[in-house]
């Protein structure tokens, strides 16, 4: 089985992670909401599906251009799919719960999607390639943002530009 990268839900994840990226850089508060959102919604979904579906996480297999991934899917994690689907919605959870938060939790949470996401981008079409990377560059701008706050209203600052 090889993934189709001209899906819909393909398309669809690439369209809203630069959506995202979009919201970060000129609505950086949005963009923490929608990451939070995403996160949240994701461990929610991935949990129920570990419960009632887990086989269908072995697809993640056949949609990898790397070994290492391929051959962990396909031996440990075929053996323990719940277990593991489980820990990792939970991580998903709270990581989208942390980012909805001010700081320190928020950049916690940041922290953790940038990790996460890094983490599944070898994945290639099974995590959305190239929405990964366009979602980790939202999460740092929205990490930067919240540091920075004469940086937050970058929106506002280009249209004095304009006019």
């Amino acid at each position: 089985m090889h993934a189709n990268i001209f899906s819909a839900t393909y398309l669809i994840a690439n369209g809203v992670g630069l959506l995202i990226l979009m919201l970060a850089i000129f609505r950086p508060v949005v963009a923490q909401a929608a990451l939070s959102l995403l996160f949240t919604g994701a461990g929610i979904f991935n949990g129920v599906m570990a419960i009632v579906h887990p086989e269908l996480f072995l697809a993640y297999g056949a949609m990898t251009p790397y070994a290492p991934y391929e051959q962990f899917i396909y031996g440990a994690f075929s053996h323990n799919i719940t277990a593991i689907v489980l820990a990792i919605s939970i991580c998903q959870t709270a990581t989208g719960i942390f980012i909805g938060y001010k700081k320190p939790y928020l950049q916690v949470g940041l922290l953790a999607a940038i990790i996460f996401l890094l983490a599944i981008t070898p994945l290639g079409a099974g995590s959305a390639f190239p929405c990964t990377l366009v979602l980790v560059a939202a999460a740092v701008t929205v990490w930067y943002k919240q540091r920075a706050p004469e940086a937050h209203d970058l929106y506002y600052t280009l249209s004095h530009f304009r006019g």
